[in-house]
């Protein structure tokens, strides 16, 4: 598997969710009630090139009742990662992965802080009724203040 799904969602993306990966997506159950989340990569309009997250409320009867996608970009995932390499916005390779089926040793997710994006994957899931298990400590409550924009010197604002 050249996106290492099973180390991602178990290793990597602190989700605190409980769940298992099934091929290249991860899925979670809402006790007695049936309703599950699948979470997997989204790719963008470039093959093997993947922008973040799409997570799925799934019903056993009804099919999908919501989906969401939480872009890379969107929360910073790797941010110190483009400006290391000097990847600019608007160009190939920002704020994505890209896995490569011919090496077995690539991660194509190192160096990315997955803090924020997994503070997100958890509100969603919580919207769903799926709980964190117990004993682990529950993520911050709100995101952290959005970073000052380099773009002609003004601050980011908060949605």
């Amino acid at each position: 598997m050249p996106l290492h799904a099973e180390q991602f969602f178990t290793s990597v993306l602190p989700h605190q969710l409980d769940g298992s990966v099934i091929g290249e997506a991860f899925y979670a159950q809402v006790p007695d009630q049936g309703i599950r989340l699948r979470i997997d990569f989204y790719e963008t309009i470039h093959q093997h090139t993947y922008g973040g997250l799409r997570l799925s409320a799934i019903h056993p009867d009804q099919g999908q009742l919501d989906a969401v996608t939480l872009s890379f970009a969107d929360h910073g995932t790797f941010r110190a990662r483009d400006l290391r390499t000097g990847t600019r916005p608007g160009t190939s390779g920002y704020a994505t992965i890209r896995d490569f089926p011919h090496d077995e040793e690539h991660r194509p997710w190192q160096g990315g802080d997955f803090t924020t994006l997994a503070d997100a994957v958890h509100r969603y899931a919580r919207i769903w009724g799926i709980p964190a298990p117990a004993g682990r400590k529950a993520p911050r409550a709100t995101a952290p203040a959005p970073a000052a924009s380099r773009v002609r010197g003004s601050a980011a604002r908060a949605r």
